[in-house]
């Protein structure tokens, strides 16, 4: 199965990700974020996973407002699993516990953003060239302006080939903050398409539609992996 652009995978694992995420509406206020995570298997079912302070910026760069994101640490347990890339049929089920520090805060500028504790359980599974991917859980405001709130992500995939996927994924969040100021339900649909460059390298790309309160926005995602495990096999 191939990472999604905005749901941790549920099974532990080797690698690095860099990503972006832009509003095309570039006007003043807009955002573009930048983000890195790595992740790391402890052993056996056991894996870590460590954010570090990307950018948090508005548009247009360099002229707006911008901050280091809050740095996450996280752990995550993936006890159950069946099958392997090579069977017909294969799933992990997995838990994590994340906390964010948000070391320079700046709510005024970034509403919604700041500590927080988040536990969700992950769900991955694959039948054939089909996959289903899931991530269910709950945000704790633990400083900041961070959002107390509820979160639930969805995303169905097909291979279409060795190199590529197509997937759509489903979000939705109790954790955004509306163009008042207050907590809103966001709903994100995100197409995307996945391209193995090769074992150790996979670009995700795709366009999120988003609705926050009454606020409508679309978004350019881009996801570069690369799995130090696929170098060492």
């Amino acid at each position: 199965m191939k990472r999604t652009l905005g749901i941790e995978e549920a099974w532990v694992e080797n690698a690095v990700y860099v990503s972006t995420v832009r509003d095309n509406n570039a006007n003043q206020g807009h955002s573009w974020n930048f983000g890195i995570e790595w992740d790391n298997v402890i052993s056996g079912d056991w894996g870590t996973e460590i954010d570090a302070p990307g950018i948090l910026a508005q548009q247009p760069l360099g002229r707006a407002p911008s901050a280091l994101a809050p740095i996450t640490a996280g752990l995550k347990y993936a006890p159950i699993s069946w099958g392997d890339d090579e069977s017909e049929e294969s799933g992990v089920i997995g838990f994590e516990l994340e906390g964010s520090w948000w070391a320079s805060p700046q709510p005024i500028n970034f509403p919604g953003v700041g500590s927080s504790i988040a536990e969700q359980v992950l769900v991955a599974t694959r039948m054939g060239r089909y996959s289903f991917q899931g991530a269910y859980g709950v945000s704790q405001r633990a400083g900041a302006d961070a959002r107390t709130g509820w979160f639930a992500s969805n995303a169905i995939g097909a291979k279409i080939s060795d190199e590529w996927v197509i997937q759509v994924e489903f979000d939705f969040n109790r954790t955004s903050v509306d163009s008042f100021g207050n907590t809103a339900v966001a709903r994100i649909v995100t197409p995307q398409v996945g391209w193995q460059i090769n074992p150790a390298w996979q670009l995700v790309m795709g366009e999120s539609f988003s609705r926050v309160g009454a606020l409508n926005s679309v978004m350019t995602n881009l996801l570069l992996e690369y799995s130090y495990d696929a170098d060492e096999k």
